[in-house]
């Protein structure tokens, strides 16, 4: 019911009507801060449940505001300090989305750019403004993040086939990588995965889980066979 409300907000014309069910909605808990909210305290809840990885707080409340105004298509103003940064730089933005990975990001319009993120926990003074604004036309939300294998879109759609050992072609069988994937069962026991997306960075990152690492090799393309191996010599040079 709450899906098909907020899809009928999006198609209505800016006037009462909009703005009453946009309230409407506003009330409620928006289903992506219940998840992220709600399950960790059902975890510390249940005796027979954990969580064993980094956590990331977030305000409910700076969540709530970020949905409404992704809901009823107004302008966000907050404050953001990149990592690196020195201090935080003013933004206003056009709210299109919110992506979960280890992090989530929110995904909004600036300026000419049609779709920019931003990690939710640097984001400071989080404020929905009085201006409206009109979603990008032919922009589709969840299109675009099929497009990458993580969060980052920065970089080039690329056809990616890699080979998992035997060694944990099954276990890899049983994920999914990418929308896109396609996986072949091989005579040796290994796994082709085909898939064509961007996030290269984030692909490398994956495949030096201890999960794959030693076993698994990228056949194609040149150039992220280039960026993992960069990665890896990264990796070793934080070693004493």
């Amino acid at each position: 019911e709450r899906v098909a409300i907020e899809t009928h907000i999006k198609e209505l014309e800016r006037g009462t009507l909009r703005e009453a069910l946009t309230k409407v909605v506003a009330g409620q808990e928006p289903l992506s801060t219940s998840l992220t909210m709600n399950l960790e305290h059902l975890i510390e809840q249940t005796s027979h449940a954990g969580k064993a990885q980094p956590r990331t707080q977030y305000d409910r409340n700076q969540m709530r505001d970020i949905e409404t105004a992704i809901q009823a298509s107004f302008e966000l103003s907050f404050k953001y300090r990149s990592q690196g940064a020195k201090k935080a730089l003013q933004r206003q933005v056009r709210p299109i989305g919110v992506v979960y990975n280890r992090f989530a990001y929110l995904i909004a319009a600036t300026g000419n750019k049609e779709a920019v993120s931003y990690r939710m926990d640097m984001l400071q003074d989080v404020k929905v403004t009085d201006i409206g604004f009109v979603p990008p036309e032919g922009f589709n939300f969840k299109n675009w993040v099929n497009e990458s294998f993580g969060v980052y879109h920065g970089d080039d759609l690329l056809k990616i086939q890699i080979r998992f050992s035997p060694v944990v072609a099954e276990r890899a069988s049983k994920i999914t990588f990418h929308p896109s994937q396609e996986q072949r069962p091989q005579r040796d026991g290994s796994l082709i995965l085909r898939m064509e997306c961007r996030g290269h960075s984030e692909i490398c990152h994956e495949l030096m889980h201890p999960d794959w690492i030693g076993n698994v090799k990228i056949e194609s393309p040149d150039n992220l066979i280039n960026a993992y191996s960069n990665e890896l010599e990264h990796a070793k040079s934080t070693i004493a």
